[in-house]
């Protein structure tokens, strides 16, 4: 069952990263999922499509992509959840990308994500 969906600012190689350290990770890149249906979907649409499908999404977009899941949670609307990857994170290193969400992700995958952002690495 995927949970997660890597943003279109984050790479494949990303999500690529992530399956060779847990062969079953459930993710995706949003360019596959619904066959890229919402590649060109703007952050405020695409955190609410996500909401509907239980998915938490993984990305850079920390000021426009927590701005927009936050009004849908003031809004009682909510999200799904939200895996921001913090600044000193280099969008090329998908090494350290797949490292820190891999070894987060075994510790929350069974957290409730309604209406929840972690930005990595965490503190």
């Amino acid at each position: 069952m995927i949970r997660l969906l890597a943003d279109a600012n984050t790479s494949r190689r990303f999500g690529d990263a992530c399956i060779r350290l847990e062969s079953h990770f459930p993710i995706v890149h949003l360019a596959d999922w619904l066959d890229g249906k919402h590649c060109g979907s703007k952050d405020s649409v695409l955190v609410a499509v996500l909401r509907e499908h239980g998915l938490v999404i993984v990305g850079f977009d920390r000021r426009t992509m927590a701005m927009h899941a936050g009004r849908l949670t003031r809004q009682s609307a909510g999200h799904a959840g939200v895996i921001l990857l913090r600044r000193s994170v280099s969008q090329m290193d998908y090494g350290k990308q797949s490292r820190l969400l891999v070894g987060f992700w075994k510790e929350a995958e069974n957290w409730d994500w309604a209406d929840r952002i972690e930005y990595l690495p965490r503190p």
